[in-house]
């Protein structure tokens, strides 16, 4: 469903360029930056999560444990995921 946001004139200015850059749509131009925005966030959001895991030693030495358990899970015989 469309809806209306409010972007300053040089957020337009600067949207309506790349699209022109990228000869498609500021709307395909916009999404393409919100899921950039994203995923950037999420990914901060773990290393801000290692972070906090590494200062706790006893923490990370089970999440290490943990890892090396699984570590070998993959020689399973499945063929990996291609979607």
């Amino acid at each position: 469903m469309p809806a209306t946001v409010r972007i300053s004139e040089t957020g337009r200015r600067l949207l309506a360029q790349l699209a022109r850059e990228a000869d498609t749509s500021m709307t395909v131009v916009l999404d393409a930056a919100l899921e950039a925005y994203r995923r950037q966030r999420f990914l901060a959001k773990a290393a801000a999560a290692y972070d906090t895991l590494a200062e706790d030693p006893a923490a990370a030495a089970g999440y290490r444990r943990e890892f090396n358990e699984l570590d070998g899970t993959t020689a399973d015989g499945l063929q990996p995921y291609a979607p």
